[in-house]
């Protein structure tokens, strides 16, 4: 049968569990994420906050010991997605839709232009001017565009840390997605690039609903509509 939600909710996730090598990781876990809201995961280092994380967009099935049971369901294009029921051929589309920045900036290589259009090209085979415009758009969404629109055609290795992680973002956006996930996205920066980014995620929930990570309990307390705390894969 197939599970509707509600028009505030941007997911739902009940009975989640996952296990590596026999280990539990996330145990029974229910809970809903709602639409512009920015939800903090919170809890110790191995408490399964990144692990609950890339579950939302299956990136857990990378990995050929990770088993996963439960229902997420995900408000995708206006429509009600059981996550966990899709076929492998239909997880490249929930991931543009579910967009993950890491806690590392993953960079392509080449310039700081080719690191969007690439993307553009293979995932949404969108090419020229219009590929261009999206790119543009983008940048400016993540708050980088009058920092780099000199030196696009620049390799993106020479950007500080900050400009790289929000090229990062400027990728994931680029994509148009509907849900953020971030894993956190402040982890490497200092404290004035990391109040420059919280400032830009504040900015973003208004477009997006935000799941992220974060091991700061000031942060949490600065964005976080929701906390969700694990403690040893389950909820506090």
């Amino acid at each position: 049968m197939k599970k509707t939600i509600l028009p505030s909710l941007a997911g739902e996730i009940s009975d989640l569990n996952i296990v590596f090598d026999k280990q539990p990781i996330i145990s029974d876990i229910s809970v809903n994420l709602y639409k512009n809201q920015i939800h903090m995961l919170t809890g110790a280092s191995g408490s399964g906050k990144t692990t609950l994380l890339r579950a939302l967009n299956r990136l857990n099935d990378c990995f050929d010991n990770c088993y996963t049971q439960g229902d997420i369901t995900l408000s995708l294009s206006g429509k009600s997605l059981s996550v966990n029921n899709l076929k492998t051929h239909q997880l490249p589309d929930l991931r543009r839709k579910v967009g993950m920045v890491f806690q590392h900036p993953q960079l392509l290589p080449g310039t700081i232009l080719e690191n969007l259009l690439l993307p553009l090209s293979v995932v949404c085979h969108l090419k020229g001017e219009a590929a261009q415009e999206r790119a543009t758009t983008a940048l400016t969404q993540a708050a980088l565009w009058g920092e780099v629109k000199d030196r696009l055609d620049m390799s993106a290795c020479s950007l500080s840390g900050g400009q790289q992680q929000r090229l990062c973002l400027a990728r994931t956006l680029a994509l148009e997605p509907e849900i953020l996930l971030l894993d956190e996205p402040t982890a490497s920066l200092d404290p004035e690039t990391t109040t420059q980014v919280e400032t830009l995620i504040r900015q973003l929930a208004t477009q997006y609903t935000i799941v992220m990570v974060s091991h700061s309990a000031l942060q949490t307390e600065n964005l976080a509509d929701q906390v969700i705390h694990l403690e040893q894969g389950r909820l506090a």
